[in-house]
């Protein structure tokens, strides 16, 4: 027998409906990280070791430029992947508090679409514009889930476009 308090508390659906307008609400702002240093050789040879990629362009100068690159460069997914030019404070759970989004969303990853347009240098000064592009729920199998879409877009310290990143966030509610 469901007692008085459990009346109270908000079904799946409603709380899906105000995660999803909440959010919403985030559509279009923009949060910009600027890196406080360059991105540097040692960064970019421990992402290579972290992931099994032994590409010499990430680490041997002549390799590199055996392949018309001015120098090293990093594998690409580094600067999607790492957030390791955000400076500031890490939360109790390990998150970057610069990251962690106003809402409290949380939420896992689904999946990431990349698009790569120029290598990143070792003196390359990296800034990152995210922003909420898009929000949505869905109801499958096991309930109601909501989905974010957060895109990035890096640039170096001339103002090229390295990569984008499309991030999809999920959250059951």
């Amino acid at each position: 027998m469901a007692d008085a308090s459990d009346q109270d508390q908000p079904t799946s659906n409603e709380n899906a409906a105000a995660l999803v307008a909440k959010l919403k609400l985030t559509i279009g702002i923009e949060a910009v990280f600027q890196a406080p240093d360059e991105m540097g050789r040692p960064s970019f040879r421990q992402y290579a070791l972290a992931i099994g990629d032994f590409n010499p362009v990430y680490t041997d100068s002549q390799a590199a430029k055996a392949h018309g690159l001015r120098d090293v460069m990093a594998p690409p997914t580094l600067i999607c992947d790492t957030w390791q030019y955000v400076e500031g404070d890490i939360d109790d759970q390990g998150r970057l508090v610069a990251l962690r989004d106003e809402l409290e969303a949380g939420g896992l990853r689904a999946g990431n679409d990349y698009e790569f347009f120029q290598p990143v240098h070792p003196d390359d000064v990296v800034t990152a514009r995210r922003q909420t592009k898009n929000v949505y729920e869905k109801t499958g199998r096991s309930g109601s889930l909501v989905f974010w879409e957060v895109e990035t877009r890096f640039f170096n310290q001339r103002g090229e476009l390295l990569a984008t990143n499309l991030e999809t966030m999920f959250r059951r509610v």
